[in-house]
């Protein structure tokens, strides 16, 4: 069973001094993590939070971190979110920890973290009595998932589910080296699962929420040989390297996660870092599934990882031969076998034991995995099926776009029609963009949108519905007024 406290005291006892986490502006030593979360806790169980509750946390990776730690001190389960958007009805926290209130969650069980809160946590007691989660099978923590086309769903980890998770190899593990930094958000599984690994093997847990000159700080400031991220991610690290200027010269591999990274990113971190990249392929459901190293243009296939099964199936769930395109499904001994309070979304995507992800591909005649899109992401104009991704990739490799998203949104008639979302720098030329795309695009879209960011879960997969219900919503305000 995944047992924190004692986990944080055996570090704190024999390398009390070692950095337990750094980010650009925090280091904390394992003494010091004791001392935090033990004193975290013992606030938060004034507070009346109690064994088995379930508590959200929106904070930033620092804060998020240390009371993360604190709740499991209490035997409570938690659950991350980085932003302030609606909680899935199935999963709808008792607590709410925040920086600012949440519209739905009322004030009686929310805690704003500011500085009056944070004085009086370090005024505090420690708690003096570990109290842990009742069993192995308690509920310890929530993780988002699949939230590209619809509502957010939820996996639960038990108590000892997490400790298989923290022991087990990871992909970093075997394809990156120490110290590693993650880029993926607290509350991500990815990011979340290499921090109590990182807790259960005594190593530092390395973050950074910012993608601005402070991110090569940190990688200058620690020895980070590996790091971790979606292509978004990756991309806003370069542009931040590119304008600081900062040589990297210990950082060895970047493993990019939550989608197939564009030619045009490749291209830029060859041409900017001296490393060994890979493109890591799962779900939160089963973890990392297939992995590869990304040396040319051409994807060599992605081999598929022990102990998981893959396979490509057709509509009536029988296994296609090598080359055919058909449904991916997987399975392994340690995956979750069912969504948090969500039997319709279970018996969906949960089926004999395998589950199906909503992505499309084919096997090699070797058994490599060739990807070929999400099946349920596919946009149908007018009777013309479209791979989204595929419009994405051309669109990101024209001058001056940062990030980009393509969505179908319903016109006047009542047709599905294309857009596009694009973040652009001070190199885009509007009009050579809608030329580019013109001439090398499936389908050419009907509006080009500029947006400040663009949304994505906490793997880093494009929410599409949030960019389609936002551009509708503008259009129909406009029509009215």
């Amino acid at each position: 069973m995944y047992k924190t406290g004692e986990q944080i005291a055996f570090w704190a006892r024999l390398k009390p001094d070692a950095i337990a986490f750094g980010d650009e502006s925090h280091e904390v030593t394992f003494l010091e993590l004791d001392t935090y979360t033990k004193q975290i806790a013992y606030v938060l169980r004034e507070e009346g939070i109690k064994r088995g509750d379930l508590v959200a946390t929106i904070l930033p990776p620092y804060v998020g971190w240390l009371f993360t730690f604190a709740l499991y001190r209490l035997g409570v389960t938690t659950m991350s979110k980085n932003n302030l958007t609606a909680f899935s009805t199935s999963a709808t926290p008792d607590w709410l920890i925040t920086l600012e209130a949440h519209p739905h969650i009322t004030a009686d069980r929310t805690i704003l973290f500011d500085e009056k809160y944070l004085e009086r946590v370090n005024a505090s007691k420690e708690l003096d009595i570990e109290i842990g989660f009742e069993s192995e099978n308690s509920p310890a923590a929530l993780f988002a998932t699949s939230g590209t086309t619809g509502e957010a769903k939820y996996v639960m980890a038990t108590a000892e589910e997490l400790r298989l998770i923290a022991t087990r190899p990871g992909t970093d593990d075997s394809f990156g080296q120490d110290d590693v930094l993650s880029l993926l958000p607290f509350g991500a599984a990815w990011s979340s699962f290499h921090a109590a690994k990182c807790l259960t093997l005594g190593k530092p847990f390395f973050s950074c929420s910012f993608t601005d000159y402070r991110l090569p700080k940190v990688l200058n400031k620690y020895p980070i040989r590996t790091m971790i991220g979606s292509p978004a991610q990756v991309s806003s690290f370069l542009e931040a390297q590119m304008q600081t200027g900062t040589k990297l010269p210990l950082l060895k591999s970047i493993l990019i996660g939550g989608s197939v990274p564009s030619q045009q990113l490749i291209d830029r971190v060859k041409a900017q870092v001296d490393c060994t990249i890979y493109n890591t392929y799962g779900s939160t459901e089963a973890g990392h599934v297939t992995i590869y190293e990304i040396k040319d243009s051409k994807s060599a296939g992605a081999w598929v990882r022990p102990p998981v099964t893959l396979q490509i199936v057709d509509e009536n769930h029988e296994i296609l031969p090598p080359h055919t395109v058909g449904q991916v499904r997987y399975k392994r001994p340690d995956m979750s076998k069912s969504y948090y309070k969500n039997p319709a979304a279970t018996a969906e995507f949960f089926k004999s034991g395998f589950f199906y992800p909503g992505d499309r591909g084919y096997l090699d005649e070797y058994g490599r995995l060739f990807l070929d899109g999400r099946s349920n992401e596919v946009i149908n104009l007018g009777g013309v099926k479209l791979n989204p991704e595929i419009v994405d990739e051309i669109a990101m490799a024209q001058l001056g776009v940062v990030d980009c998203a393509s969505f179908a949104f319903v016109d006047e008639a009542g047709v599905e029609r294309l857009a596009i979302a694009v973040v652009a720098n001070s190199d885009f030329d509007p009009d050579n963009f809608g030329k580019a795309m013109t001439k090398k695009s499936p389908h050419i879209p009907r509006y080009y949108i500029p947006v400040e960011k663009i949304p994505r879960n906490a793997s880093g997969k494009v929410l599409r519905h949030e960019l389609r219900a936002d551009f509708e919503a503008k259009r129909i305000k406009a029509t009215e007024d």
